[in-house]
């Protein structure tokens, strides 16, 4: 065979062409297919077979392109028409005009493509969430364990750099909702998502972690672990770093070694853990105290359990933050604990938070909590916790720009969590962006229908606004919400007092004090700011400063106590608010 003579052929019948126009178009189809199959929610398996279809069809059109030809009369067979330049020339022509159009095509959709992904690189390049991992064992009841094992894969992703991963409240917020992993990745502005399953037995547990493209829907990484119960300790940590090398992040080594370190090596004592986790989770005051218990056994079986220790302190500083237990008691149980939890691991940015809660609300230390929040945030970035409670330090100082900063990052972290939404609203409202404050506590208030935090706030939002009918309901709504409390029932009575309603605020306040119940005296200073009774608002603000009263560190901010601020004994109170003395905790 002449070689020369058979390429020439292979012009003059356009088949160079033809290969270039079918290669051309099936790209064009498989970029649409790509695009509109996830969108009408076509299977996976149906974009692959139009790609194997079109593979098929590529050598079928070459075969065809050496047996027919395009003429001015239409469709022929090459070997039935005169080999003419002109009838050539005219067939070159028309494919020329083809090829051409369909190039042009491709670069406009290359552009828009371009532009599209740069765009969204911006808003969700290399971020995550990860969805609670599903139980599957026999029992339906290891919901703590395969909960438990998806938030430590959340903390473990968390302190790898360049990878923005969605905090647990907003992630566990779609546990057992039947929805499409890609619309969940689009709500959350993520482009991906992992999610898996777990099936503990007597001796053994089978995980399985599945991470997504939420684009298309591809699976980029997908494992099935076998594991005994001490494997599983270091299970997060491998699940951890193969999900950055899918998403092509090198790991520092300071990241390496801390995904490598277990943290601990008594499984029974991170069973524990887990369970107490799982109650802390929960935020009433018997699930702390529950779930304490549990992280005391857990330190118990392993006493270099650092994040046991932390555990037993965030149940103190929890019991203080509800109530439950006077803020000296949370310093003398809770600060032991963090100190031991440092000097075992000193890189734990949960535990930074921790003392710098106890340094800023319960020692009023505000200097050297700001200290630890940074340290915190240093260690994690992607900490929404460190964000939220830095925010809150921040406005208890009257920073407001800083505050709504911080408090804004904790938001991107976490979109769904109440508790995030009503203290953005508390940071507003202490800014006096009344109308503000009522929108973020609407939104909390959608996400968990009772959330009496989300009512205490909405309803002073709303008195501040003087939309004084609306405050007294929402105030109303809170009593009930909290079950009658006395420190529920004195938000009704400044709300009353505040309207103007002195009579109904007056038998409040005296059935509250009458009773044997605990009741906040800072909240009653606001209740006599609001009568316009200074001497009675400093007086009951005295108390709340030798009680040293959790609410105490608004004091410098809180717009309820702006009747009283201009009286110049005002001063005095504040030059009160001194740190407690114990030097051996306070942060070099």
């Amino acid at each position: 065979m002449d070689l020369k003579k058979f390429f020439a052929e292979l012009q003059r019948r356009n088949v160079y062409k033809v290969g270039i126009a079918y290669g051309v178009v099936s790209w064009l189809l498989i970029q649409a297919t790509t695009q509109l199959f996830p969108v009408f929610e076509i299977p996976a398996w149906a974009a692959r077979m139009v790609v194997i279809v079109l593979m098929l069809g590529f050598p079928v059109a070459l075969i065809l392109a050496w047996i027919y030809d395009l003429t001015p009369e239409g469709l022929q067979r090459t070997d039935e028409i005169e080999s003419t330049p002109p009838v050539a020339r005219k067939t070159g022509r028309k494919l020329d005009f083809v090829i051409i159009g369909v190039l042009l095509t491709i670069i406009a959709v290359m552009a828009v493509q371009h532009y599209r992904k740069s765009a969204l690189n911006d808003a969700a390049q290399k971020s995550i969430a990860i969805l609670p991992f599903i139980d599957l064992s026999e029992t339906k009841e290891q919901d703590y364990f395969s909960d438990g094992i998806t938030e430590q894969i959340i903390n473990s992703l968390a302190h790898v750099h360049g990878l923005l991963v969605v905090a647990r409240t907003t992630a566990f917020s779609f546990k057992n909702k039947e929805m499409d992993v890609r619309d969940v990745g689009r709500q959350l502005h993520v482009s991906h998502m992992l999610e898996g399953s777990v099936n503990r037995g007597p001796d053994k547990v089978r995980v399985v972690a599945r991470l997504i493209d939420v684009a298309n829907g591809f699976h980029l990484w997908s494992e099935t672990y076998y594991s005994t119960e001490k494997d599983l300790l270091s299970l997060q940590s491998d699940v951890a770093r193969k999900v950055a090398n899918a998403l092509r992040i090198e790991l520092h080594l300071a990241e390496t070694q801390q995904l490598a370190r277990p943290p601990t090596d008594d499984p029974e004592a991170y069973d524990l853990y887990l369970r107490g986790r799982y109650l802390l989770n929960k935020r009433t005051a018997d699930s702390i105290q529950k779930g304490r218990l549990l992280f005391e056994q857990a330190v118990a079986k392993d006493p270099r359990f650092a994040l046991g220790h932390a555990g037993i302190a965030d149940s103190y500083i929890l019991l203080g933050k509800v109530g439950a237990i006077s803020s000296a008691e949370v310093s003398t149980h809770a600060w032991p604990e963090v100190l031991s939890a440092l000097a075992l691991d000193e890189n734990l940015a949960e535990v930074y938070v921790s003392r710098a809660t106890l340094l800023s609300d319960f020692d009023w230390n505000w200097p050297a909590g700001e200290a630890d929040f940074q340290k915190a945030l240093e260690l994690n970035s992607n900490s929404a916790i460190a964000h939220h409670w830095y925010a809150r330090h921040l406005a208890q100082v009257g920073r407001f720009d800083e505050a709504i900063k911080e408090v804004t990052a904790a938001e991107k972290l976490d979109p769904l969590s109440p508790v995030i939404l009503t203290s953005k609203a508390k940071i507003l409202s202490a800014a006096h962006r009344y109308q503000d404050a009522i929108a973020y506590c609407h939104k909390a208030i959608d996400l968990e229908t009772h959330f009496g935090a989300a009512f205490q706030v909405l309803a002073q939002a709303y008195l501040h606004n003087k939309q004084y009918s609306e405050g007294i309901e929402t105030a109303k709504k809170y009593v009930e919400i909290s079950s009658g409390t006395g420190f529920a029932k004195l938000e009704l009575a400044y709300a009353y007092a505040i309207a103007g309603n002195k009579t109904e605020s007056d038998r409040i306040v005296n059935e509250v004090t009458s009773q044997p119940g605990p009741f906040s005296p800072y909240d009653m200073a606001a209740i006599c700011a609001a009568w316009r009774d200074p001497n009675c608002a400093l007086e009951w603000l005295g108390k709340a400063i030798e009680q040293r009263s959790v609410d105490v560190i608004w004091l410098k901010v809180d717009p309820r106590l702006d009747p009283v601020r201009s009286d110049s004994r005002f001063a005095d109170v504040l030059a009160r608010l001194v740190p407690r003395q114990h030097p051996s905790h306070v942060p070099k």
